[in-house]
């Protein structure tokens, strides 16, 4: 491990100066995201307390992983909405804006993660951070962009067709869409570790481990989907959905486990792929 304490190094605080200037810049990004319609006030102070801790732990480095996946899956979000909107409406239990809930699902494995390494400064955390936004990154990227795929999804568990936006489904579009967002987040740590010095097959070896760590993670969340994650008849339309009420009227569970929801599966899914890179890092 000692070949990896120089790219620690850069996962540091700064000046006074630079400190407020990277707390207002959560703030700002905050305010921008309630404005923009992406996520409700409470997920907004939820999505800033999240930055400035991100910060405080791990730098600059860290927030900018966090703002490269809160700015790509905002554009993505609302990139063709009108047709997407729709559909995510008659599937997902939640739709349009986040709540703090799916703010702490998307940021809460990389939030621990920080923690460990602000306790520690141990350089193989730091890579774990960048695996678990990887994770959520690419799932997202997979979400916004399969759903606009001509060709039906299958399911990961009987690979038979399921409907598009329904959990646990994937298509070679969102498998190509999920290894983009994986590897735009490997990407943006490499280039901040340029940035700072650092070079040569370590870092390369690094972006590699947190694209595939990420890409990993995104399939594990579409297995958990189709595996175990609730699924629903709605008692309206009688399709398969992911909420478990239409309106004031319950829906008959079908399969998977009634407490596992879609914020469950983000959560366990960048956990692990957090923890799995870690091992793997923490063993060369």
């Amino acid at each position: 491990m000692e070949n990896l304490i120089n790219y620690s190094l850069v996962a540091q605080t700064g000046s006074v100066l630079e400190n407020v200037l990277f707390i207002l810049m959560s703030l700002v990004g905050s305010i921008f995201a309630v404005w923009r319609n992406s996520l409700s006030i409470s997920a907004a102070l939820g999505a800033f307390l999240l930055g400035v801790a991100l910060y405080l732990a791990g730098g600059p480095l860290f927030f900018s992983l966090l703002m490269v996946f809160f700015l790509s899956s905002t554009f993505l979000a609302h990139f063709k909405a009108g047709y997407k909107d729709p559909i995510e409406a008659r599937i997902h239990a939640k739709s349009g804006r986040r709540d703090i809930v799916q703010v702490g699902a998307n940021g809460g494995a990389a939030l621990i993660m920080a923690v460990l390494f602000g306790l520690t400064h141990h350089p193989a955390y730091m890579v774990a951070v960048a695996a678990s936004f990887a994770a959520c990154n690419a799932d997202t990227w997979a979400s916004e962009i399969g759903i606009l795929s001509k060709k039906a999804p299958v399911s990961l568990i009987t690979f038979k067709p399921v409907s598009p936006g329904l959990s646990g489904g994937v298509s070679l579009l969102g498998l190509l869409a999920s290894l983009g967002g994986s590897g735009l987040v490997a990407l943006t740590y490499g280039l901040y570790q340029f940035a700072a010095g650092n070079s040569g097959v370590l870092l390369w070896w690094q972006i590699g481990i947190i694209t595939l760590g990420g890409l990993s993670g995104s399939i594990v969340d579409s297995l958990m989907g189709a595996a175990i994650q609730a699924k629903y008849i709605s008692s309206k339309t009688g399709e398969i959905t992911e909420k478990p009420t239409d309106g004031n009227q319950p829906n008959q569970l079908i399969s998977g486990l009634s407490f596992v929801n879609n914020d469950f599966v983000n959560f366990a899914s960048s956990l692990l792929a957090a923890m799995l890179v870690l091992m793997f890092v923490q063993f060369q």
